[in-house]
């Protein structure tokens, strides 16, 4: 059996994965894409460095900022922890990643291409040849992304489907039984709320200080410092500025998430408050199996 906790930012999904994790007997598995990186603590919302120290806890801390990290190479890493005589519980906001893990999405990236592939096609040939092909997907593309160019019209010529082809129906095929999906979806007032209380309680526990040295340490241009929380200390030089500027980027990226997992996942519970979900899950914990 496996358990998906999922919803936006700030609706306290981690004190839910808590909850499930003790009555069910799971481990605990992140999908959070932040929260993966060893370096950044106060502004993913991580669980403490204590509860950490318990072993089921994973995919927390599991690479450095400094390393490379996809929504693949979570896949790669991911699937070989879910045992199907085990129960396990997913929580997270990236739903890109738990959509990746849990179903049949292929990544094309696997294909591996000759480096010179196409060398000596202009980007206006290479865009022409794609839209014959697969013209959605060009359109997206653009005429100026001459990498991604390329690699659509290798994939076609490889496998004789275009890249839409291949990733058509495949994502929405489970690839293991009795999943669950348990959503949390406060009232946007309530969600709200929250995000300022969690932004605020952040910068008491020494946010400020943290980005200070991750800038000083590591590069600004690290895709993981582009996290919400850490790449607004960049836009300005005033606290309080950055705090604003942090809760109104959260407020956008939590209707992103809701819209996401309403629009990619199916068959979701949903409940307003993590309290109103562990007790429903728990009144009708036999079903869940």
């Amino acid at each position: 059996m496996i358990i998906c906790v999922l919803g936006p930012t700030a609706s306290h999904k981690s004190k839910l994965a808590n909850l499930l994790a003790s009555l069910f007997d799971t481990d605990i598995i992140n999908f959070d894409a932040f929260q993966i990186y060893k370096e950044l603590n106060v502004g993913t919302a991580k669980p403490s460095k204590e509860e950490l120290k318990d072993s089921k806890y994973k995919m927390y801390n599991a690479v450095s900022i400094t390393e490379e990290y996809s929504v693949s190479r979570y896949q790669k890493e991911v699937r070989p922890l879910i045992s199907d005589n085990k129960n396990h519980l997913l929580v997270g906001g990236t739903g890109l990643y738990l959509k990746a893990l849990l179903f049949d999405y292929h990544f094309d990236e696997e294909d591996p291409m000759p480096k010179d592939y196409l060398n000596d096609k202009t980007n206006e040939e290479l865009f022409t040849s794609l839209k014959e092909v697969d013209y959605e997907d060009a359109l997206k593309i653009g005429m100026n992304n001459r990498k991604r160019l390329i690699r659509a019209l290798y994939i076609y010529n490889t496998h004789g489907k275009n890249k839409s082809e291949l990733n058509e129906n495949k994502k929405d095929t489970l690839l293991y039984k009795n999943v669950y999906f348990i959503g949390l979806n406060p009232s946007r007032e309530q969600l709200y709320e929250d995000i300022n209380s969690r932004v605020d309680e952040m910068f008491s526990l020494g946010l400020e200080e943290e980005v200070n040295q991750l800038y000083s340490n590591y590069p600004d241009t690290l895709r993981a410092l582009q996290a919400i929380g850490y790449k607004e200390f960049k836009q300005t030089n005033d606290a309080l500025e950055a705090n604003e500027l942090i809760k109104k980027n959260t407020r956008n990226y939590a209707k992103r998430q809701l819209t996401f997992f309403k629009n990619q996942f199916k068959n979701v519970l949903w409940f307003s408050s993590y309290i109103e979900a562990y007790k429903y899950i728990k009144e009708h914990k036999d079903e869940f199996r």
